[in-house]
């Protein structure tokens, strides 16, 4: 008895055999082969010719964070905050700036860049807010908000000549061509090609100070007494400055320490 099961590309093909007379003789034989797709893609043959060889540099340097530049940038900011209810007055205000990114990205001058700064400012307003007013008099709890306002600018740095600069390696590739035996035409399925990665250190930036200047403006304004109003939004306008400090992790030559000679020995006077 045969029996075929063809499934794609993958075929199996099993035989049994049976005899009529004796179930002792009786025996069974089953052939699997399986064919890969063909459409896969595999690596076969791998073979490692020759050996490896170092090639070791002793450089008389350290590696250490070099300042490439200090900026200091000023942003203006506009915003408008939503308050949960009410607010009588704002009565105190803490503001942070929070660097969510910094990229310096070289321009085709080799001596300036330009840097991407975001961010946000981390502001957290007490207010008080109107619950009960009479003629003379109104009370309220003091409530708070968090808000995250963002920011975000791009400036020119252009490094002195003569100090620290921006170092990074370029990569290259090439390739060549191989002509047939006839010679009349490239050999099409051979070709020289080579490339070389240069993995260079990424440059960073550190938050140095933070400057803030502002003008708070309360609307919607609603008249909650005889003598005060009440807003449920503030508009703001912020004066943000930045310092920042941009870095990069560079080979820096050790410096040459010369010894100390040693002292010279004492002259004697020759006595006659």
């Amino acid at each position: 008895m045969g029996k075929h099961d063809d499934k794609g590309n993958k075929y199996k093909v099993e035989y049994y055999c049976e005899g009529k007379d004796d179930d002792k003789h009786e025996h069974h034989h089953k052939h699997d082969k399986e064919k890969p797709p063909s459409n896969s893609c595999s690596v076969e043959s791998v073979r490692v010719f020759g050996t490896t060889t170092t090639d070791t540099v002793y450089p008389k340097t350290i590696k250490v964070p070099v300042t490439l530049a200090e900026i200091s940038v000023v942003v203006a900011v506009e915003a408008n905050i939503q308050l949960e209810k009410p607010a009588l007055e704002i009565i105190r205000v803490w503001k942070s700036a929070i660097l969510q990114q910094c990229e310096l990205v070289p321009t085709f001058n080799p001596y300036a860049a330009k840097l991407f700064v975001k961010g946000f400012i981390r502001k957290n307003i007490e207010y008080t807010t109107v619950d009960h007013t009479s003629a003379s008099s109104v009370c309220g709890d003091i409530r708070h908000m968090t808000a995250m306002i963002p920011f975000d600018f791009c400036t020119d740095i252009t490094f002195p000549q003569t100090g620290p600069s921006l170092q990074l390696s370029p990569d290259f590739s090439s390739s060549g061509e191989l002509i047939n035996q006839s010679g009349n035409g490239p050999l099409l399925n051979e070709g020289l090609f080579g490339n070389r990665q240069v993995y260079n250190e990424k440059p960073y930036c550190e938050l140095v100070f933070t400057e803030f200047t502002e003008l708070d403006i309360g609307h919607n304004l609603k008249h909650v007494s005889g003598f005060a109003q009440a807003f449920t939004s503030v508009q703001e306008n912020i004066v943000l400055k930045v310092g920042l400090k941009v870095l990069q992790i560079q080979q820096v030559p050790l410096p040459v320490i010369c010894p100390t000679p040693p002292p010279h020995p004492p002259h004697c006077k020759k006595k006659y």
